[in-house]
């Protein structure tokens, strides 16, 4: 059953806006695209590694779970529930091939021949695995067997290690391996560790405990106001600004009409600076001339308010 399922993190979508919305010849532009290219990448991957999850019915599914650990946060792609055992799956998708030394070091060989240092995910998923057991201690759940996996979501990914590691045959599988290893995990741990009330609690607790990741990327890559590509997106084109004519926003490359445009916009807006906007505001980076305007449409959509007058304030929704 599904508790919790896989969108785009707030993290991506920030990027997709930046990307829009930069101007090209911004210094940091390709750093923007790098990052959201990798970020895409794991995104697809870990989507594909769900379809091998579909056989196992009788688990409960978080995607993209943020916990609490001390002071910081640690993240789990997937966790599978069960009254008798919980099973992180770190999911990673990789191309060329991961070499692990007999000090558990590991260089990556790209596919152009260059090499590069990677960090262990084995390392990464023993330290979730270690955070979750401390995360339900703190939080009074019972004990219950907590076991990990990292999957290879790129069936194209060698992965090379020496004859002594345990760790790599143990931690280390491909996606369409999953379902075999999954199955191997379930022999072990068959007898319930949680009652119905108990695992019911910790399902409960585990989506209300989760905290979004929402990082200030302008400030990250040194992005100003001036940076930023104003006025509302065509959805169908991207092409921006369209203009607005007898209450319809029209684009001028695709002639792509709709009353809603500037909704998209404005999600545009709140992932980059906040959910709070005024008047002001809404006119400069929707670049609409007319106050009025703004004031019906920001009406129109009902939100919370605050403040009266050229104080007054909306609350757009939170990017999820």
């Amino acid at each position: 059953m599904l508790i919790k399922e896989r969108t785009k993190s707030v993290r991506i979508k920030k990027l997709e806006v930046m990307q829009r919305r930069i101007i090209r010849h911004h210094p940091r532009y390709l750093s923007i695209e790098d990052e959201l290219s990798g970020r895409l990448a794991g995104h697809f991957g870990e989507q594909s590694n769900d379809y091998f999850l579909k056989p196992f019915r009788e688990f409960s599914v978080l995607h993209d779970l943020r916990l609490t650990a001390h002071e910081s946060y640690f993240q789990i792609d997937t966790l599978l529930l069960s009254p008798r055992y919980l099973l992180n799956l770190e999911v990673k998708y990789i191309t060329g091939t991961l070499v692990f030394d007999h000090l558990n070091q590991v260089i990556r060989l790209k596919d152009d021949g260059t090499e590069e240092a990677f960090k262990n995910p084995i390392f990464q998923v023993k330290r979730q695995q270690s955070h979750l057991i401390e995360w339900m201690a703190r939080n009074r759940i019972p004990p219950i067997p907590v076991r990990s996996l990292v999957v290879m979501s790129n069936t194209r990914t060698i992965i090379q290690a020496p004859p002594s590691s345990k760790d790599v045959p143990q931690y280390i599988t491909h996606s369409p391996y999953l379902q075999e290893r999954i199955k191997i995990i379930d022999k072990i741990y068959s007898v319930e560790k949680l009652n119905k009330r108990e695992f019911g609690k910790l399902s409960k607790m585990l989506v209300q405990h989760h905290t979004p990741e929402n990082p200030d990327l302008l400030k990250r890559y040194q992005i100003e106001e001036k940076d930023i590509i104003k006025g509302v997106y065509c959805t169908e084109c991207f092409y921006m600004p369209v203009v607005r004519q007898y209450r319809t926003w029209i684009c001028p490359k695709c002639s792509h009409k709709a009353h809603d445009l500037h909704l998209p916009t404005l999600e545009d807006y709140a992932l980059l600076y906040g959910t709070t906007i005024t008047n002001k505001q809404f006119c400069d980076f929707l670049q609409v001339s007319s106050r009025h305007v703004a004031t019906r449409l920001l009406s129109d959509m009902n939100l919370k308010q605050t403040g009266s007058g050229k104080g007054r304030v909306y609350h757009l929704p939170e990017p999820q």
